[in-house]
This record gives structure tokens, sequence and C-alpha cells, in this order.
């Protein structure tokens, strides 16, 4: 069990605000939740709140905390935020709207026809067949390794945040 009930309510808090982030774009016009600006911008979300509960805990301890206590608390909030979006992409995009994988890939040959000067037509190709293999499938296998992965630079963000908090 979590022992730090502010990161699981900050956690749970960031979760919830992104998956309606994302639901505002799906009801205005499904293709905006792959635009990149609002995409990265998501992350707002996960960072504010991560802020947030750090300044709490070091108001609550009265004096600056400790790295592995800040590192502890801001990843909590990512693990379980991340936990709750991809859950809802996995909902969203394998169950309730199998066709937003359609979508997806129509907006990445856009891009990747918008990009073409930066790619050799080697590399064009091989892209544009990987996305005709099927690779945007979503399984859970897949959901849960996409998961996985983001924990990695979810690690670094807290750990960023870590180190400025206790700074400051």
């Amino acid at each position: 069990m979590i022992k730090n009930s502010k990161a699981v309510r900050y956690g749970l808090i960031a979760g919830i605000g992104t998956v309606a982030y994302f639901l505002l774009f799906y009801f205005i016009n499904p293709r905006l939740m792959f635009n990149p600006w609002v995409y990265w911008a998501s992350l707002g979300i996960y960072l504010a709140l991560m802020w947030k509960a750090l300044l709490d805990e070091k108001q609550a301890a009265n004096g600056p905390l400790a790295f592995k206590d800040s590192l502890r608390t801001a990843f909590y909030i990512f693990v379980i935020a991340n936990f709750c979006y991809y859950l809802f992409y996995y909902l969203l995009f394998g169950l309730i709207d199998p066709g937003l994988v359609d979508i997806q890939k129509s907006v990445m040959l856009e891009s990747l026809e918008q990009a073409s000067n930066l790619l050799s037509p080697e590399q064009k190709d091989e892209m544009r067949k990987s996305l005709d293999s099927g690779a945007l499938a979503i399984t859970p296998g897949r959901v849960f390794f996409t998961f996985a992965r983001s924990l990695i630079g979810g690690f670094l963000l807290s750990a960023g945040m870590g180190v400025v908090a206790g700074r400051r």
C-alpha cells in the first residue's frame, strides 16, 4: 500500500484531468487528439500536480525535502496519472472507438509527407510499411509495454523535480 495519500490523490486528479482534457478534444474533433501540441501540453497537467504535491509536502515538513522523498512523491503521481491515461487510451482506442486508429494512421501519414525533406526515401518507405503493417493496433500487451516505457521518462521528470524541489 502506498503510504503517501497526497501522491495518490494528486495522481488521480492528474489522471482524471488528463482523461477529461483528451475527451474534450475527442468531442470537438478526434483528429485534434493527435496534434503534437495537444499531446505534449497534457504533460503540463502531470507536472503542475507533481509540483503542487511537492510544495504541499515541503510546507508540511517545514523545510526542504530529501531528494528521495521528492522523487518518490513525484514518481507515484506520474505512475498513477499515466496508468489512468493508458487505461483510458486502451478503452477508447481498443473498445469504444477503434476507428481512432485509422485517424491516427492518417495523421501520421500526413506528418510523414510534411517531413519528407528530413527523411531519406528508404526511411519514408520503412515508416510507411510499419504503419501499413498494423503497428498501431491496440492490444493490452502493446498498451502495457508503452505504459512501462513511459515510466522511464516519468522517472527522469520526477528526478528533475526532486532536485529542484530540494533546492528551493
